[in-house]
């Protein structure tokens, strides 16, 4: 009769057990632990960081180019870099109080040839609001060919657009209507002399 009245002990401790069991399972689930989620986070900004790379900007600055490197998020269509730092070129140098950048020029778009020639087609902003002489006009060009040249691999030479149509020139100074290359691949004087100073030409027009 004694070990009868025993028998529910091992039964409640069974019971119990399951429980325990039980009820960890199901506030597992219900309140899942900080854990996971501060990995997934960790592992985001590792993919994050692996998708940046670094681009190299020409600015023209102080009578001179000034090279900045910006991070930015990694493409793999080379058109798409090209918007990338066309984007960044426009907005200028840091820390720099005065820029030769035009104000508000906007990319309207880019174009490839077949012969590697890339067509960069800007707002009027970039040929209205800029007002240097011919070495911050050299500089400019010079700066958006290089940031280009730099980090776009598939392209022989750039040519700029404004607002869809070729331009004689940006300030007077050089001939726009050939590719950057040829303008900006050595000094000023050489430049000014290869495409010729348009400058009384273009003002007497």
């Amino acid at each position: 009769m004694a070990n009868k009245k025993y028998l529910w002990i091992p039964v409640f401790l069974l019971l119990f057990a399951a429980g325990m069991t039980g009820g960890y399972f199901y506030f597992s689930k219900k309140f899942p632990s900080q854990a996971l989620p501060a990995k997934e986070t960790e592992e985001k900004i590792g993919r994050a960081i692996e998708d940046m790379f670094t681009l190299r900007i020409y600015y023209p600055a102080g009578g001179r180019l000034q090279m900045e490197e910006r991070k930015v998020q990694r493409k793999t269509i080379q058109m798409t870099v090209a918007e990338a730092v066309i984007s960044e070129f426009l907005k200028g140098p840091v820390n720099v109080s005065v820029s030769e950048i035009p104000k508000d020029a906007k990319l309207i778009g880019l174009y490839r040839g077949d012969d590697g020639m890339l067509y960069v087609d800007l707002s009027d902003e970039f040929r209205r609001n800029f007002g240097g002489d011919a070495a911050a006009e050299f500089l400019l060009l010079r700066g958006l060919y290089e940031s280009l040249i730099s980090n776009v691999y598939d392209i022989t030479d750039v040519k700029i657009l404004i607002e869809g149509r070729e331009m004689e020139s940006l300030g007077g100074h050089l001939y726009l209507s050939h590719p950057l290359k040829d303008i900006v691949s050595s000094d000023l004087s050489d430049s000014l002399r290869r495409t010729g100073d348009k400058e009384n030409n273009f003002s007497s027009r």
